[in-house]
């Protein structure tokens, strides 16, 4: 089997590092604080999460995972919840059977496949909110302590109803026996959420960022991981995947699977430099759009972004003329944008660069007019 994951979590042999953060997760769920676990998209918090739910003891824990990407409203976030507990058999039949009752809900079998299908009413809407706590009361009558993960929180900002994250506020205060934890890859909004003092969270949660593998640590670990996997490799080749992947872990792992299994005899500059053709190859179309699906200066901002790598000073006088950009009002607005859709992010002291590394790589080859 291929050691590097790029979607599922395989098991604390597969799991690379993340030590420091593990501890620091359970050392949170077993003093019972709520925490909550932000980063740049693809940084593995999903897979820490799995991760240290493996290492709880199932005796003791309940530990539930909810991701909330695909939600826009309290009715999806309910469907979401039900739909996990029901998959996990979290809640006894007569439980469950009240709670879908006072949901308004219904439960129904897909004839070919016979998975369950749970169906809300959106006509509903209201009793469906007022009637959201008691799953939360069905979920503590279990004898063990429940740990509740919500993955891409920041989704509720944008959901319909105003006052989702009071509810949810309101819901976490009244079930202090739940430990909550809430993580979520847009960091501005995940911050703006939690740290805001006109937001119901702010300041309700243990914060926790989530950062790069340190370039050493990754590579002995993926050392000792093909060689487990007798795979022959020349050490600088890994090295310059985590130098040109920035060990950014959703693009390194991406990286490090193509070249494991495209590889015969042995991982070297030859199979490394044919699987990052073949990787650019793919997302060379992705990164040529971006000139028609953005703004004039904000396809210039990408791009001037991107041939510099990183950028410390994005608003300077010393950028926007070697690059031939705009004003540094213009500017501040298109690097906003940018930002907000996730085309570039802030590497702390770094500066900013292009959150995709292929895309980077392809747009560092475009003509600069």
């Amino acid at each position: 089997m291929n050691p590097f994951s790029t979607k599922t979590y395989k098991g604390p042999e597969y799991f690379i590092d993340r030590e420091k953060e593990t501890e620091k997760l359970l050392d949170a769920i077993n003093s019972e604080r709520n925490l909550t676990l932000f980063s740049h998209h693809r940084f593995g918090k999903t897979m820490l999460i799995q991760h240290v739910f493996s290492k709880l003891d199932n005796r003791k824990y309940q530990p539930i995972f909810v991701d909330l990407f695909a939600t826009r409203n309290m009715v999806h976030f309910t469907q979401k919840l039900t739909e996990v507990l029901y998959d996990r058999k979290i809640i006894l039949d007569n439980g469950f059977n009240k709670m879908l009752g006072s949901l308004g809900a219904s439960m129904t079998f897909d004839p070919l496949s016979g998975n369950p299908e749970i169906n809300f009413h959106l006509s509903n809407r209201e009793s469906i909110i007022k009637s959201l706590p008691e799953m939360f009361k069905q979920m503590i009558k279990t004898k063990k302590a429940v740990v509740v993960a919500f993955d891409e929180f920041q989704e509720l900002a944008s959901y319909d109803e105003d006052i989702t994250e009071a509810l949810i506020r309101t819901i976490m205060q009244e079930f202090p026996q739940i430990t909550f934890l809430f993580s979520g890859s847009r960091k501005s909004l995940m911050k703006e959420i939690f740290t805001n003092a006109n937001r119901p969270f702010f300041q309700s949660t243990q914060m926790m960022e989530l950062h790069e593998i340190d370039r050493d640590i990754y590579a002995r670990e993926v050392f000792t991981m093909l060689e487990k996997n007798k795979k022959r490799f020349d050490e600088e080749v890994i090295y310059r995947i985590l130098d040109e992947t920035y060990c950014h872990t959703g693009f390194t792992q991406m990286m490090l699977s193509r070249i494991f299994s495209e590889s015969e005899e042995k991982i070297d500059d030859f199979i490394y430099e044919q699987v990052w053709y073949d990787i650019l190859e793919d997302y060379k179309a992705m990164a040529r759009e971006q000139e028609f699906l953005l703004p004039s200066l904000q396809w210039k901002t990408l791009l001037a972004v991107a041939r510099e790598e990183f950028v410390k000073a994005p608003q300077s006088r010393e950028f926007s003329l070697k690059y031939n950009l705009s004003a540094p009002s213009s500017m501040a607005r298109s690097i906003k944008a940018l930002l907000d859709k996730g085309l570039i992010i802030e590497c702390g002291d770094k500066g900013l660069r292009v959150y995709n590394v292929f895309i980077q790589k392809n747009l560092q080859k475009l003509y600069y007019s």
